[in-house]
């Protein structure tokens, strides 16, 4: 099985050259061999990995590689070369129904015939070999594509829900990942997190002698998943990066192994209670090292946070990535508002009002001329660029909660800092005592100013009593006046029926 996928993935050669043949040429010149020799086969190795190289990058599409094929917008599949050629009717001899061929709604493609026979390279159309369609003067095509690991989230197959660009750009961002770095993911699921992790961490093969090789350490606690995602590792070529584990992290916490030798640069974890694992993720982290927990329910993120805080983790901060895309393109909009508003035409003119316009133009232009007047600003529409928003967004919303493991000072131990803890938790209970004491306190008075205020003016008789007796005295009167009205209008009622 190929493994050129590591080219986009990793933006280098999947099976790149082994230097050892290079760096014994090297040897060999500096130790005085024969020059004239070592120069010529050091020069064509040289030439041969610049070949290879832009062969791996840019070359052309070959069997057994990993091709994303762009159909149209939102349209996109993977897609793994094979020569072999599905029209065969012995069913027995084929390993896959339809191997060899990509259906679409423009048509079949063969992988054969349309792509390897014709040499497409990635970056390059495919055109369908079949018939043309109706009113069509070109045969379909699709666009082949070198993958990477965003297009790789966009076509991977969903085992589960999957974080998507907008979350995996922020964590390996706030992770601080780079090339010989070490994770431990703990909630594989359909491993599209794993390829951009892959990515970060890699040396990305441009230090073939640096033995800081970054790793990744994922751990899925459902077996079938997990041999999937190792699957797709190996086919594309990540297993010297990636190691994928079957393992329940929430109940067996991370590896023994792990724990003792702390290798770990950071942890991100997608499970139902990442607060249960917080332990054992401080246990594998070096000191500064960060810790990501990825939870749908702020109530998950209150109690990792509560565990964040017990374990010696500072700098806390929980954010929810919200994407939301823009379309912008040309359209056709009306520049006579008055033209516009005959209900002749759409709003926004479409292509179907394209040769109403442009009638109508032509008739105002032949008014004009007839008139003698000028012809300005005769168009009916203009084009213009214009941005609206997407309203289908594909994101997978959550909480990403950070947090970095504090380094203890010198002569501290756990338990003086589970002391520390302690103690500010409980200055933190008596400062909120108080303040409730204080609000309580606050009520009381207020009641009873209130109470006052009314006991006041209730016996002070004098000025005040009289005048609420006044006005009572009024409202009376004024009701009883309403009623003779009343009666009197229904007494005219009764005498008309009459």
């Amino acid at each position: 099985m190929s493994s050129r996928i590591t080219g986009g993935i990793l933006h280098v050669p999947a099976s790149r050259p082994s230097p050892s043949r290079r760096i014994e040429l090297e040897n060999d010149d500096e130790s005085g061999g024969d020059d004239a020799e070592n120069a010529m086969m050091l020069a064509e190795c040289i030439q041969r990995e610049e070949e290879e190289e832009e062969q791996q990058r840019f070359g052309t599409i070959e069997e057994n590689d990993l091709v994303i094929v762009h159909v149209g917008f939102g349209d996109q599949k993977a897609v793994r070369v094979n020569a072999s050629s599905s029209s065969s009717n012995n069913k027995k001899k084929k390993k896959k129904k339809n191997a060899g061929v990509l259906h679409t709604s423009y048509g079949s493609f063969s992988h054969k015939r349309d792509i390897l026979d014709r040499n497409v390279r990635f970056g390059e159309k495919a055109f369908c070999s079949g018939a043309k369609q109706a009113g069509q003067s070109k045969p379909p095509f699709v666009w082949c594509l070198s993958p990477t690991c965003e297009l790789w989230t966009n076509v991977l197959a969903h085992r589960t829900q999957i974080l998507y660009v907008y979350d995996i750009s922020l964590v390996c961002a706030w992770l601080d990942l780079k090339p010989g770095k070490v994770v431990l993911e703990s909630g594989t699921g359909s491993a599209s997190l794993t390829h951009s992790l892959v990515r970060a961490v890699s040396n990305n093969g441009c230090c073939d002698n640096d033995d800081r090789k970054g790793h990744v350490f994922t751990f899925e606690f459902n077996e079938s998943r997990a041999n999937a995602a190792r699957d797709e590792i190996d086919e594309n070529g990540l297993r010297e990066f990636c190691t994928v584990t079957h393992r329940d992290i929430e109940t067996n916490g991370f590896p023994k192994n792990l724990e003792s030798s702390k290798i770990a640069d950071a942890v991100f974890l997608d499970l139902p209670g990442p607060y249960k694992c917080v332990e054992s993720s401080a246990k594998c982290l070096k000191k500064d090292g960060v810790l990501c927990s990825f939870s749908p329910c702020v109530e998950q993120v209150q109690r990792t946070c509560a565990e964040m805080q017990r374990f010696g983790f500072v700098d806390i901060k929980t954010v929810e990535m919200l994407g939301r895309e823009f379309d912008v393109n040309e359209r056709r909009f009306f520049t006579d508002i008055e033209e516009a508003s005959t209900g002749k035409f759409s709003r926004v003119v479409s292509e179907r009002d394209t040769k109403r316009v442009r009638e109508e133009t032509k008739k105002a232009k032949k008014t004009l001329n007839n008139k003698g007047e000028e012809e300005e600003s005769i168009d009916l529409v203009s084009l213009r660029v214009s941005a609206a928003p997407r309203f289908q967004g594909q994101t997978h919303t959550g909480y990403l909660t950070f947090a970095r493991l504090a380094p203890l000072p010198e002569g501290w131990t756990k338990a003086s800092w589970n002391e520390r803890a302690e103690k500010k938790r409980e200055a933190g209970m008596d400062i909120l005592r108080a303040k409730v004491e204080r609000d309580e306190g606050q009520k009381r008075t207020a009641a009873n100013a209130r109470g006052a205020f009314r006991k006041s003016r209730g016996g002070g008789g004098g000025g005040e009593s009289e005048k609420r007796k006044k006005d009572e005295n009024v409202l009376a009167s004024s009701s009883k006046k309403a009623k003779e009205v009343h009666q009197y209008h229904r007494a005219d009622e009764d005498e008309y029926s009459e």
